[in-house]
C-alpha cells in the first residue's frame, strides 16, 4: 500500500518558490513554507528517504553538492528575480522572463506560497491532500501575484530548464516507490489498436469516436496506477492538466465539492460546460504510459490497469448494445441482452483492447553512489536483448567516462554522480523490452460465422437471432434489428449497415459519452450535452456564409434575397434538417438571427435540391422552384457556394526518438542547459580542466524532468492549442488531438492559415508579421494579453494562451502534414485514404513538410509537396527575408506564404486567371536546368516569362523572382518546373470566386 504522507512529505521538501528566496534569506529555503507545511500536516522531516532526492537531482541536473554549512561561491548565486531566465529544455533557447517578472520580496513570496498551499490541505487525509497539491499546486492563476510565472518555477535557478513541479514530482514518486527497502521499476504499457481502428469511419463522427473511444480506455488503465500510486507516477504521459483527470478529481469520491470549486477557479469547464466545447470531448491521451512504480507491485499493477481498459470497453460495448435493440424495439427497456448478443460481446470484446506491457527494474543499493554494480547489470540486461545495446546510450564509452567520476570546480565538488545517472539506461531497457513485446505478442484466435460487419470487415455484426448471420442483404435488412434501426436511428445506422461490437461501441459512443458528460455537469439540470458534428457539406458552404454576413446588410440584392430564402426555408418547414456551423463564425451570425436560420437549414436544402429528379418542377408542397433558390443563393453570397472542404492531419516527426534521447540531434550538451552567468564561469574553469571541459559538452541524456517536458509541451498543444487555433482561429472542427496528432476539418478559405498556424504552434515559433495572421493570432505587450480572439502568444519554444503559459516542443521539434482538398459529396472513406497518403509523401519526402492535395471532383489531381520554410545550417527557420537591399522591409518565405499571396493577387477584380493557364502551357515546354551552372540563367529567364504572363493578365508579377527562387532552393532543386506549375494551379484552384472575398465579373465562367 502507498504510504500518502510519505508522498507528501516528499512533495514538500523543497518550496515551491525556492527560486523565489534562495539566498535571500537566513534560515535556508528548506526552512520557510516546506517546514510550515510539514508542521501542519503533521510530518516530520526523517520521513523523506534523502535517497530519492539524489536520484532525482542527478538524473536531472548536475548535483553541485555542497559540504554542510559552506557558502555558495559568488559567481554561482544566480538570482532569478533579478534574472528571470528560463531554458527550452528540448531546444536550448533561452527566454527572458522579465516582462512577467516581480519584484517580490523574500517574506511576501513565502507569504503568498503558503496561503496557497494551506487552502489546499484536507484535514487529516493525507491522500486528498496530495492530490490538490499535486493538481493545484502549480496553478499560477490560484496565486494572483505571480501569475503565469508561478507555473514554470524552475527546480533551479542555475540550471533553469526544468521546473520546480517536474522535480517535486520525481521526488515524490521514487520515494513511494523506494518505500520498505523496495527498488523502483519503469512499468511500460501500450494499448491498441490505434490507426486501423479509428480509420474504419464512416462519417466525421466515427472519426471522432474512434480517437476518443480508445483514449477513454487508456484513461482507464491509467486511473487504476493513479490511484494506486499516484499520479505523480506517470511520466508520460503528464497527466496534470488532463480534463479526464480533472474529472476524476472533482469527483465526489476523490476530492469532491473543493475539487469542483478549484476547478471553476482556474477555469476550467468540464465540471460545467453542456456543450462540445467541454475540454472532456478532446481526445488527450495518447495509446502508452510510462510509470515509476515499485518493483514488487509492476505485475499487479499492469495487470489490473489492463483488466481496467478491457473491463471498461465491455461495459461501453454493453451499453451501446442495449440501447440498439431497445431502439429497434428488440427488447423493453431494462430487460436483459438476449444469450446471444451477450456471447457475441463477450468473445469480440475479450482481447479489447490489446495490451502489452514490460518492466525494467532501477538496480539502486542503499548506498546510490554504487555505480558498478548497478550499471553492471543494466549492461547485462541490455545486452540481452541485443549485444550492441552494452556500449550504446550513456554506455558509450566517451559518454560514460565523464557521467561516472566526480568532478571539482574552484575547489568545490562539481559532479558527483550517484545511480540517478542511470535512468536513461532504465528507459531504453522497458522500451526495447516493450517493443519485443508487441512483436511476440500472444493472442486467441476468434471464430466467426456468417456475414462480418460491413465497418470493419473483421467480425459478426451482432444479432440476437445467430441465423441470420447466413442471410443475404436484402433479407436480412427486412428482419433484423439493424434494418429497423435504421428507419428509426440513422445517425446509429443507415440502411444496410450491420456492425459488430466493437463498431457497435464506437457509432453510439458520441451519445452515450455525451449522456455521461451531463451525469458529472454540477448544477445543471440536462439529459445530455449537446454535441455537434459539423459535416463536410456544411463546412464547405461556411465560406460563403461567412462572406453573406456584411453582402446581407450593405447590398440590396443580398437583402432581398435572405428575405426570399427565409420564406422558402420556413415553407419547408420540419423537412429541413438545422446544421452545425463552425464555431468562429456563430458570434457575428447570433448578430443577424434572420441570416442564421437561413445559413443552418442551407446545407439540408442543397442536398434535397441536388436530389430533386425535375430541377424546373416547384418543390414537393411549394410553389417555389430550384432555379429561384438558386439565383437567391447566388445573390446573397455574390456567388456560387463553395462545395470543397479541407481535412488535415498532421503528425510530430521522430518523436520516439525524442523520448529517447540518444542520438545527439535530440540532445543539449550541458552547458547549453545552464543560466549564462553559470556559462561564462565554467567556460574559464574548463579552459584549464580538461575533464571538467569534457563535461560541458557532453549530450545530455534523457531525464525524468525530460520527458515531463515532452509530455506537457504535447498536452498543451493537443489540449489547448490545437483546438484554439482549428476552432478559434479559422473556420474548422477538430476531430481528434492526441499529444503530437491532429486531424481536423477546415473551410478551404482557412486552410493555408490553419496549416501554418498549427505548424507554429506545435513548436512554439513566433508569427512573422508577413503571414499576414495578425487578426488570427495575438502578441503579448507591455499590457499583456489582448482580449478577443487575439489570445495566443508564440515565441521561442513557449506559448500562452489565456494567462497559461506553456512549455512547447522547441524549434527543433518538426512536423509533417497531410492536407486534402475534397468536395464534400467525396466518399469519406477515400478522401482518408488520399490524406493518409499525403501525409506519408511528407514523411518520405524528408520530414518538417506538408503534402497539399487538391482532389476536383471533375477528375485531376494538383499535389504539392514542400518543407514548412528553409532553415539556417542549425535548424532555425527561416520565415522572412528582406525583399531588396534597398526595401528592408520583411517578406514572407514560406510556401504556404507565397502561395496565400499568389492567391490574393489572382482574387483581385482586374487580374484574370488565364495567366495561369497560359504559363502553364508555357511551362510544358520548359525543361529543368542541365547543370548548376545552368541555375541563374534558368531562374531568371522563369521568373520573367512568368512575371510578364501575370502583367499581361491584369496583375503585378513583382514577387514572381521570389517564387522561383523558393522552388529551386528549397521545395524542388531537382525539378523545379513540375513544382512550379503544381504551385500555380493550386493558387488559381484557391483563388475562385466561391472561396475567395472576390466580387464575380461579369462574362467570367465560376
Amino acid at each position: 500500500m502507498t504510504d500518502w504522507k510519505q508522498k507528501l512529505a516528499a512533495w514538500v521538501h523543497d518550496p515551491a518558490e525556492k527560486s523565489l528566496i534562495l539566498m535571500r534569506t537566513r534560515e535556508g529555503h528548506e526552512q520557510g513554507t516546506s517546514r510550515i507545511l510539514r508542521e501542519r500536516l503533521g510530518i516530520d522531516a526523517a520521513t523523506l528517504d534523502k535517497r530519492a532526492d539524489w536520484l532525482a537531482s542527478a538524473a536531472d541536473r548536475p548535483n553541485w553538492p555542497r559540504p554542510e554549512h559552506a557558502r555558495y561561491p559568488a559567481w554561482e548565486r544566480v538570482s532569478f528575480t533579478a534574472e528571470p531566465s528560463l531554458i527550452h529544455p528540448l531546444s536550448g533557447d533561452r527566454i527572458d522572463l522579465r516582462p512577467l517578472a516581480t519584484d517580490i520580496a523574500p517574506d511576501e513570496a513565502k507569504t503568498l506560497s503558503t496561503d496557497h498551499f494551506s487552502r489546499l490541505i484536507f484535514e487529516g487525509d493525507a491522500y486528498r491532500t496530495f492530490l490538490a497539491f499535486w493538481r493545484f499546486g502549480p496553478e499560477g492563476r490560484l496565486v494572483k501575484d505571480l501569475g503565469p510565472l508561478w507555473q514554470l518555477m524552475p527546480a533551479d535557478s542555475r540550471v533553469p530548464d526544468h521546473s520546480i513541479w517536474a522535480h517535486l514530482d520525481s521526488v515524490s514518486a521514487l520515494a513511494s516507490a523506494l518505500s520498505g527497502g523496495e527498488r523502483p521499476a519503469l512499468l511500460a504499457m501500450s494499448f491498441g489498436p490505434v490507426q486501423g481502428f479509428i480509420a474504419q469511419a464512416r462519417s466525421t463522427s466515427d472519426l471522432w469516436a474512434g480517437s476518443h473511444l480508445l483514449s477513454t480506455i487508456v484513461w482507464e488503465a491509467i486511473r487504476s496506477i493513479a490511484e494506486a500510486v499516484g499520479p505523480d507516477a506517470v511520466l508520460f504521459p503528464s497527466l496534470r492538466g488532463v480534463p479526464a483527470v480533472d474529472a476524476w478529481l472533482a469527483s465526489d469520491a476523490v476530492l469532491g465539492e473543493r475539487g469542483r470549486e478549484l476547478l471553476q477557479e482556474i477555469r476550467s469547464d468540464v465540471c460545467t460546460d453542456a456543450s462540445d466545447t467541454n475540454p472532456l470531448f478532446a481526445a488527450a491521451l495518447p495509446n502508452k504510459l510510462m510509470a515509476i512504480v515499485p518493483e514488487s507491485r509492476v505485475r499487479a499493477l499492469a495487470e489490473q490497469a489492463a483488466a481496467n481498459a478491457r473491463l471498461r470497453a465491455r461495459a461501453i460495448a454493453e451499453r451501446a448494445a442495449r440501447a440498439v435493440l431497445e431502439q429497434s424495439g428488440a427488447i423493453e427497456p431494462e430487460a436483459s441482452l438476449p444469450q446471444a448478443v451477450e456471447a457475441q460481446i463477450a468473445a469480440q470484446m475479450a482481447e479489447f483492447p490489446e495490451v502489452q506491457w514490460s518492466a525494467a527494474i532501477w538496480p539502486i543499493t542503499d548506498d546510490v553512489r554504487d555505480l558498478g554494480s548497478a550499471a553492471g547489470q543494466l549492461q547485462q540486461a541490455l545486452g540481452a536483448i541485443h549485444p550492441g545495446l552494452r556500449k550504446q546510450g550513456i554506455f558509450q564509452d566517451d559518454i560514460w567516462r565523464v557521467l561516472s567520476r566526480e568532478l571539482e570546480l574552484d575547489g568545490f565538488e562539481f559532479w558527483r554522480p550517484n545511480a540517478g545517472v542511470l535512468y536513461p539506461a532504465v528507459f531504453e531497457l522497458a522500451e526495447r523490452s516493450l517493443a519485443a513485446a508487441k512483436t511476440a505478442r500472444p493472442f486467441q484466435q476468434l471464430t466467426q460465422v456468417g456475414h462480418r460487419c460491413t465497418q470493419c470487415g473483421e467480425r459478426e455484426w451482432l444479432t440476437d437471432d445467430r441465423a441470420q448471420l447466413e442471410l443475404n442483404r436484402t433479407d436480412r435488412n427486412a428482419v433484423s434489428l439493424w434494418g429497423k434501426l435504421a428507419g428509426k436511428r440513422r445517425s446509429w445506422a443507415k440502411d444496410g449497415e450491420h456492425l459488430c461490437a466493437v463498431c457497435t461501441a464506437k457509432r453510439l459512443w458520441p451519445t452515450l459519452f455525451a449522456t455521461e458528460v451531463a451525469a458529472g455537469l454540477v448544477g445543471k439540470d440536462v439529459d445530455k450535452v449537446s454535441r455537434f458534428v459539423v459535416s463536410t457539406h456544411a463546412l464547405a458552404v461556411s465560406t460563403a456564409i461567412e462572406g453573406a454576413i456584411e453582402r446581407a446588410q450593405t447590398r440590396p440584392e443580398a437583402t432581398v434575397a435572405l428575405g426570399n430564402l427565409n420564406s422558402a426555408i420556413a415553407s419547408l418547414g420540419p423537412r429541413l434538417e438545422s446544421a452545425t456551423l463552425p464555431k468562429r463564425i456563430m458570434p457575428q451570425l447570433h448578430q443577424h438571427p434572420g441570416l442564421l436560420a437561413v445559413a443552418k437549414r442551407l446545407p439540408d436544402l442543397f442536398e434535397q435540391l441536388r436530389e430533386e429528379p425535375d430541377p424546373g418542377e416547384p418543390l414537393a408542397g411549394t410553389d417555389i422552384r430550384q432555379g429561384d433558390i438558386e439565383r437567391w443563393v447566388k445573390d446573397l453570397f455574390g456567388a456560387r457556394p463553395e462545395t470543397y472542404y479541407a481535412l488535415i492531419q498532421m503528425d510530430g516527426d521522430r518523436m520516439g526518438a525524442w523520448l529517447a534521447g540518444n542520438e545527439d540531434a535530440y540532445k543539449l550538451p550541458y552547458r547549453d542547459t545552464w543560466h549564462p552567468r553559470i556559462q561564462a564561469k565554467v567556460g574559464e574553469f574548463a579552459r584549464r580542466d580538461d575533464a571538467l571541459a569534457a563535461y560541458a559538452r557532453t549530450k545530455r541524456p534523457p531525464s525524468p524532468a525530460r520527458h515531463a517536458a515532452i509530455s506537457r509541451a504535447l498536452n498543451d498543444f493537443s489540449i489547448h492549442l490545437a483546438r484554439h487555433v482549428v476552432e478559434d482561429c479559422v473556420k474548422g472542427k477538430l476531430i481528434y488531438a492526441g499529444g503530437d496528432d491532429v486531424l481536423a476539418l477546415v473551410a478551404v478559405d482557412d486552410l493555408f492559415d490553419a496549416m501554418q498556424l498549427l505548424r507554429l504552434a506545435y513548436s512554439g515559433l513566433e508569427v512573422p508579421e508577413s503571414l499576414g495572421l495578425s487578426e488570427r493570432i495575438g502578441r503579448l505587450g507591455p499590457e499583456g494579453q489582448r482580449r478577443g480572439s487575439n489570445r495566443l502568444w508564440l515565441k521561442q519554444g513557449f506559448g500562452m494562451l489565456d494567462g497559461r503559459l506553456m512549455t512547447l516542443m522547441g524549434h527543433k521539434a518538426t512536423a509533417s502534414m497531410g492536407a486534402v482538398v475534397a468536395h464534400h459529396t467525396a466518399p469519406l472513406g477515400m478522401v482518408l485514404r488520399e490524406l493518409r497518403t499525403a501525409e506519408g509523401h511528407a514523411k518520405q519526402a524528408g520530414r518538417d513538410r506538408f503534402c497539399l492535395r487538391i482532389l476536383k471532383r471533375g477528375g485531376g489531381e494538383v499535389s504539392v509537396t514542400s518543407p514548412w520554410w528553409a532553415v539556417t545550417e542549425k535548424g532555425r527557420p527561416i520565415m522572412e527575408r528582406p525583399r531588396s537591399d534597398s526595401d528592408q522591409t520583411p517578406c514572407d518565405f514560406t510556401a504556404l506564404g507565397l502561395m496565400s499571396r499568389l492567391r490574393s493577387e489572382l482574387a483581385q477584380t482586374d487580374f484574370s486567371r488565364a495567366a495561369i493557364y497560359r504559363a502553364q502551357q508555357w511551362l510544358e515546354g520548359v525543361t529543368d536546368a542541365r547543370s548548376n551552372a545552368d541555375g541563374p540563367r534558368w531562374r531568371e529567364q522563369v521568373a520573367g516569362a512568368l512575371a510578364y504572363q501575370f502583367r499581361r493578365q491584369g496583375g503585378t508579377g513583382q514577387f514572381a523572382p521570389e517564387l522561383v527562387d523558393f522552388v529551386c532552393d528549397v521545395i524542388c532543386p531537382e525539378h523545379p518546373r513540375a513544382t512550379l506549375e503544381n504551385l500555380l494551379v493550386g493558387a488559381e484552384f484557391f483563388a475562385r470566386e466561391s472561396r475567395s472575398a472576390r466580387p464575380v465579373r461579369q462574362g467570367e465562367p465560376s
